[in-house]
């Protein structure tokens, strides 16, 4: 009869830890895209609204429908975009996020070009991808591009804690200088 302890020896113990600390990291990356989707979620309807309302008060048709249709069009925008963005964090987000981590590579550019190519998915199966006939729907892509470069910006303070971390000396090693 082969009984084991509960909670197995000290390697389980370890491995229990490592699971637990990637665990948390992967909550902070997740808060940390959800912050920066609706951040750039609340500009970009912001300056849609403000763009709108601009060409209205150009064009001198500037009327109270005008103003409504403004406000809709960027509470929209900016449902639509939070919606994405959480569904690409959870969907593609994490687990790039996971593959770089387990790679030891905490480098931003991979979320970028993710965010980029989503973004892009996300106008073509709206049936507003960029096309010659239609080049200004490019600016369509910028909001997801700021939002993981605003997710970089926020996650280079950890991912430099963690290199430091791993590469601090044993703790039994002293250096004498």
């Amino acid at each position: 009869m082969n009984i084991k302890p509960y909670g197995g020896g000290p390697a389980s113990q370890n491995k229990r830890e490592d699971d637990l600390v990637a665990q948390i990291r992967t909550n902070i990356v997740f808060e940390k895209l959800i912050v920066s989707v609706l951040t750039v979620a609340g500009v970009s309807s912001f300056a849609l609204f403000a763009i709108n309302v601009g060409a209205h008060f150009v064009s001198g048709r500037i009327t109270i429908g005008n103003l409504g249709s403004a406000v809709y069009d960027a509470i929209a925008f900016a449902c639509v975009f939070f919606l994405a963005g959480f569904a690409v964090s959870a969907a593609i987000g994490i687990p790039l996020f996971r593959f770089l981590e387990n790679r030891k590579q905490r480098v931003g550019w991979p979320f970028v070009v993710s965010a980029f190519f989503a973004g892009l998915a996300l106008l073509a199966a709206l049936g507003r991808a960029p096309s010659f006939e239609a080049p200004l729907r490019l600016l369509f892509l910028v909001p997801p591009v700021a939002a993981a470069m605003l997710f970089v910006r926020k996650m280079r303070p950890f991912w430099q804690a963690v290199e430091h971390d791993e590469t601090k000396p044993p703790a039994n090693i002293y250096r004498i200088h």
